[in-house]
């Protein structure tokens, strides 16, 4: 009995050795276990528990108290940008998101650690939350996307959900040399946390510090964050059209910002999804064509604009128009023009801009808002169709009960 525990032991010792050379990526050579590995294996043990102890330390600082001094940190490595239209447009994303998340995030710590943002300098098309509730926004984000801000929501209600699901806390290790990790602890060094946050600035905004769950969950709440703040639902989708059209199918370039997420256009055929689930299954886009559908049937076929393409601009109309439908119980308002604005009661849908017959677009969505059954039939006719076929159902049963009937007195008469 005692030989076998001593095996077992000896394998569970050698498994642990193993896996810590795995987790500081230290190279060992492989030997016996023997007993007198032990005590070693058990040191080794407890100073890699030691040293992310210590980081986990260093991380909280940076998390909590520290996060001021970290965001004085985050400037200085990337410049505060002063551009007035994008500055205004990001307190207003910023105020809007953050009431949204406070109204579905009952946990949330937005009212005692509101989030801490700014505009930097960089020209690439990027964002990023890190440690801290600290969010940044690069200039070159709101140039690439032409200051839309129903798609900027989008951008940015998915780097707050990562703030609100600690993600950049939980993959600080996925982003730190264990190198660095071991030597700070072994210097307890004042600055630790100073060189944490030096070295995680490296990796803010790239697929370093989260995993793809963790991309998939901030996608998810992103957009519900986006859809609560009453930005266009059609905003995700447009965001994903621009990035194919601008950098292909590929996912890097135009697309760092979501670096290791799903491919582009999986994630815009993703929130198209949704724009036709918002509205009741009542609108849709074609992806091949950029057509809007209502009720299966065509409405437009967007034009390209000097600003975006019209499969961009299919999106928005069609997050419009599923706002229109969004209520089943509500009958949509009259179609109407206000100034170069196409309207369904007080709900825009979309500019006239490169729309070369508007009285036409307008009578046709006339129409199809009056066309409120499948393919083409109104209400009473859908209910006539239900009608007919549970006569239909009804009838069907009867005579399978009579065949019954019939059977059990033939049995009985036997």
């Amino acid at each position: 009995m005692g030989t076998m525990w001593k095996r077992s032991l000896l394998s569970k010792v050698s498994v642990l050795t193993a896996a810590l050379a795995v987790t500081t990526g230290t190279a060992v050579i492989a030997r016996p276990a023997y007993a007198t590995d032990w005590g070693s294996a058990a040191v080794a043990i407890f100073e890699v528990g030691a040293q992310y102890a210590y980081l986990s330390r260093q991380v909280h600082y940076l998390d909590n108290e520290g996060r001021h001094e970290y965001m004085d940190q985050i400037k200085d490595k990337y410049g505060v940008n002063g551009d007035p239209a994008a500055n205004a447009m990001l307190d207003r994303l910023m105020g809007r998101l953050s009431a949204s998340i406070a109204a579905q995030e009952p946990k949330s710590t937005i009212g005692t650690q509101p989030y801490e943002y700014f505009v930097n300098n960089e020209r690439s098309f990027n964002a990023f939350c890190t440690l801290g509730h600290n969010v940044s926004v690069n200039i070159g984000a709101f140039q690439k996307l032409n200051y839309n801000e129903d798609e900027m929501a989008f951008v940015l209600g998915h780097e707050l959900a990562h703030g609100e699901k600690h993600h950049p806390a939980r993959g600080v290790t996925r982003g730190l040399p264990v190198s660095l990790i071991a030597a700070l602890y072994a210097s307890q060094n004042p600055n630790a946390a100073s060189y944490i946050g030096a070295t995680l600035l490296n990796a803010v905004g790239t697929a370093k510090l989260v995993t793809k769950p963790m991309e998939s969950q901030a996608d998810k709440l992103g957009f519900d964050y986006a859809v609560g703040a009453g930005y266009n639902i059609g905003g995700g989708a447009a965001l994903w059209q621009r990035i194919v059209e601008r950098n292909g199918n590929g996912g890097g370039g135009f697309g760092e910002l979501f670096n290791d997420h799903p491919r582009s256009i999986s994630r815009r055929d993703t929130y198209s999804k949704c724009i036709t689930k918002w509205s009741n299954n009542k609108v849709k886009v074609d992806a091949g064509t950029g057509e809007v559908l209502i009720h299966g049937k065509p409405f437009l076929t967007p034009e390209d604009t000097d600003s975006m393409s019209g499969k961009e601009r299919a999106y928005l109309i069609a997050g419009n128009l599923a706002a229109v439908f969004h209520n089943p119980d509500k009958e949509p308002g009259a179609v109407s023009t206000s100034g170069n604005v196409l309207m369904v009661g007080r709900q825009p849908v979309m500019t006239w801009d490169r729309v070369s017959d508007p009285a036409a677009a307008q009578a046709r969505l006339t129409i199809l808002l009056q066309d409120k059954g499948r393919g083409g039939e109104d209400k009473d006719s859908v209910k006539k169709e239900a009608r007919e076929k549970k006569g239909e159902k009804d009838k069907k049963a009867a005579r399978e009960e009579r065949v019954k009937a019939e059977k059990a007195g033939k049995e009985a008469a036997k």
